[in-house]
């Protein structure tokens, strides 16, 4: 029996109608392993009002186990989010002390340099660009941490860094139905994600109101001041009668959502390491208009599936009514099926947790086991 301990990020919660994508990927991975737990033991720990396919237990609970007072600001500054980072890592070395699992697997918590004092294999999946994380933990990680990259454009930032190779995000293919009938003709634009400067809002306005269509900008502003800051300034003042602002919606909305816009929009401005939204897009037939930035290139096939543009410019022109009518749901869906799968996820995912747990001997080494290929595969039958 593998006994995997999966952790999330404190401060966002997983479940069901998660709009991030790497507390999407969790769900979905936590799913797929707990419909078919075949030799797995699994425990989660994540954010306030996670749920999910097993039960959660709390960061909060967990800091409250060891003594570790949770800290509740109204909004996280960078010291106040150092002193989360410093309990969140203290509880979770006691948590793995005591219930000593097989291997854990890090899904956007802290814990990498806190990896030092800890003698099971820790799976690193690297959401992130690389620029992003700390200098110092590729150049000389502790022997327990594994990394592994979820795009092929995110590997070549990482390569022989990533030790564990790629395992590319995927999602549940039959939540989402592409539609039959084309949009509206005055549907509008949709923007799915967190609403912060890097992910390109107000880009997503700007590109509305030059190609005259109606924009939703669905997600939510995360408890930090500088998010809060750019929503009222940058987003907020653009609300009108054509620009609105939706909270992060259930998944029954969301796949409504889809299903009335003309196209999904990502104006990301930074190095994306992968998009769910963009496969979510592709899965529901409906085009994807995205900056080339990292892996969206690799997620977005330009013009068979939406547009690659360089510009926000770029993407208000390819916003009109003849480019978007040639991508069709067909092409759209193939794509998705080909590429985007979360049971070729679940499946890798269960090779790498086994090769990771079978590399942990009496002796305590728990180096890389290998320098993987960068591509991992499932069989035909999983895909």
């Amino acid at each position: 029996m593998i006994r995997l301990l999966t952790l999330t990020y404190p401060l966002t919660p997983v479940s069901e109608a998660a709009c991030g994508g790497t507390e999407q990927m969790a769900y979905s991975l936590l799913r797929g392993l707990a419909a078919q737990p075949d030799g797995f033991e699994i425990t989660w720990i994540g954010a306030e009002g996670s749920t999910g396919p097993v039960p959660c237990l709390t960061w909060t609970e967990v800091m409250n186990r060891y003594g570790l007072e949770p800290p509740r600001p109204a909004l996280y500054t960078p010291d106040r989010l150092a002193d989360l980072q410093r309990r969140c890592n203290a509880a979770a070395l006691h948590f793995i002390a005591d219930s000593r699992p097989s291997l854990v697997h890090n899904q956007g918590a802290w814990l990498p340099l806190a990896a030092a004092r800890v003698k099971v294999p820790v799976l690193f999946t690297v959401h992130l660009a690389r620029s992003s994380y700390p200098a110092g933990l590729f150049t000389a990680p502790p022997p327990a941490l594994h990394f592994q990259c979820v795009s092929a454009t995110q590997w070549r930032q990482y390569q022989h860094t990533a030790c564990c190779g790629v395992i590319g995000n995927g999602i549940d293919l039959e939540t989402y139905v592409p539609r039959r009938r084309p949009p509206a003709a005055d549907a509008p634009l949709l923007y799915l994600g967190r609403i912060c400067p890097e992910k390109g809002p107000h880009l997503a306005i700007a590109a509305a109101r030059r190609a005259r269509r109606h924009l939703w900008l669905v997600g939510a502003v995360a408890p930090f001041p500088g998010h809060r800051e750019y929503f009222e300034r940058e987003i907020r003042p653009a609300l009108d009668a054509g620009i609105r602002w939706l909270p992060p919606p259930t998944l029954a909305v969301k796949r409504q959502l889809l299903q009335q816009a003309a196209a999904v929009v990502i104006p990301s401005l930074i190095d994306e390491t992968s998009s769910l939204v963009a496969m979510e897009a592709a899965a529901s037939g409906v085009p994807a208009l995205a900056l080339r930035a990292g892996a969206l290139p690799e997620i977005v096939a330009d013009g068979e599936t939406g547009y690659i543009a360089d510009t926000w410019e770029g993407l208000a022109d390819a916003a009109t009514p003849a480019a978007l009518a040639s991508i069709t749901p067909a092409a759209c869906r193939a794509r998705a099926q080909q590429h985007f799968c979360a049971r070729r996820m679940v499946w890798d995912y269960r090779v790498l947790y086994r090769r990771l747990a079978a590399r942990a001997p009496a002796s305590g080494e728990v180096g890389c086991w290998s320098r993987a290929a960068p591509f991992t595969k499932a069989p035909a039958s999983h895909l």
